[in-house]
């Protein structure tokens, strides 16, 4: 088996509503590191996968970056916001006007039961970060 076909099976496990499973699939992305990025950012545009897209990537990290910011920037809606909230975990320095917008327009009129409470999450990494910069000045 190939190695993206391993890691598009990974994604596809993270469908599951068996919480074992759906863990173990975060596993085996976050251990395929930047390899897993390219398969988890097209999971990130589709409805079910897009919150456990998140989380793995997010927890890659600075690899995912670049192609997180592209996302925000190019698409709007959940896609946008999925994207805006990795980066503000793992750069809130990178947060532009929309990303921001993104977060505030799902706090404040919710899509789903998890995405406000992630948003409200996301703008407070952003908050405390600038008053980090403001402190630093």
């Amino acid at each position: 088996m190939k190695p993206e076909d391993k890691l598009s099976q990974s994604v596809q496990r993270l469908v599951n509503t068996n919480e074992v499973t759906i863990v173990q699939a975060m596993g085996e992305l976050r251990k395929s590191g930047k390899e897993a990025v390219p398969v988890l950012v097209e999971a990130l545009k589709e409805e079910e996968t897009r919150m456990a897209a998140a989380i793995s990537l997010m927890r890659i990290g600075q690899p995912s970056l670049p192609f997180l910011l592209s996302l925000a920037k190019r698409y709007e809606g959940p896609t946008c916001f999925w994207a805006s909230w990795c980066i503000s975990w793992i750069d809130p320095s990178k947060i532009e006007k929309n990303m921001y917008e993104c977060l505030k327009q799902e706090q404040e009129n919710p899509s789903g039961n998890v995405a406000p409470f992630a948003a409200e999450e996301a703008l407070g990494k952003i908050i405390a970060f600038q008053l980090k910069e403001k402190g630093d000045e």
